[in-house]
This record gives structure tokens, C-alpha cells and sequence, in this order.
């Protein structure tokens, strides 16, 4: 897919997710999906882009059976994308574009989200995996 049908589909997954009322556990699954959807729409983006941190994924994929069963995490994954959102813009325009649709009162700027993911990073506590 291109940036820009990537682009038109998170927006029409946000205006779903804006409409589910999360008032029990299968509503919350169904806006937890629609999140994983988005995410694996701009992974599969990146990978397809041949975008590596550290060999992630798919040189890692290619020595998967050497890695623990639960290395190819959705947390491993949104690192992942971090990582790129401040090394690759494309990248941080589809998660910028992801984050502001989705959640569109928590960040003024993508310059703020941008450090936010920054800040993330080089803490070393937001994740419990790393890329390595």
C-alpha cells in the first residue's frame, strides 16, 4: 500500500473507533484491534520498505527458531516503530497520522509526540524489550 491509501484506511479505522462505546470488555477488544490493525498496516509499510533496527524483523525472522516463543511481541513491534518514527519521515507521518486521528487531544504537535517517542526511548523503562 501507499502512504496515502495507508493515510485514507487509519482514517477510516478512527472514525470506527471513535464510535465504539467502551462500556465492557468486548468493546474494548474491538478498539484494541482496530489499534493492532493500524499498527500492522504501518509495520507491514516499513517492512516493506526494508526498514531494520538491528535486523529487526526480518532478518530475525530468518534465525526466529534460535529466539524465545514470544519474541515477535506486539510491545517488540510498537518499538519498533518508534524507533523509525524518529529516524524515517514517512514513518513518523503515518504514526503521527495514526496517533492524531486516534487520539487527537493528547499531543498540540508532532514535534511534541516526536519527543515524546524520543523520550520513551532513551529512558529505558518504557519498554521491556528492546531491538537487540
Amino acid at each position: 500500500m501507499s502512504i496515502e491509501e495507508i493515510v485514507e484506511k487509519i482514517k477510516i479505522l478512527a472514525v470506527q473507533y471513535h464510535t465504539i462505546e467502551e462500556n465492557g470488555l468486548d468493546e474494548i477488544k474491538e478498539a484494541e484491534f482496530l489499534e493492532i490493525e493500524v499498527e500492522d498496516l504501518i509495520t507491514a509499510y516499513c517492512v516493506n520498505q526494508n526498514y531494520l533496527i538491528n535486523g529487526f524483523p526480518t532478518e530475525k525472522k530468518a534465525i526466529e527458531v534460535e529466539l524465545d516463543d514470544d519474541y515477535f511481541c506486539r510491545e517488540r513491534y510498537q518499538l519498533y516503530l518508534d524507533h523509525l518514527t524518529i529516524q524515517k519521515e514517512d514513518v513518523a507521518e503515518l504514526m503521527w497520522c495514526y496517533t492524531s486521528n486516534f487520539w487527537p487531544d493528547y499531543f498540540e504537535s508532532k514535534e511534541e509526540y516526536i519527543t515524546t517517542i524520543e523520550h520513551q526511548i532513551k529512558s529505558g523503562v518504557f519498554y521491556d524489550v528492546d531491538l537487540d
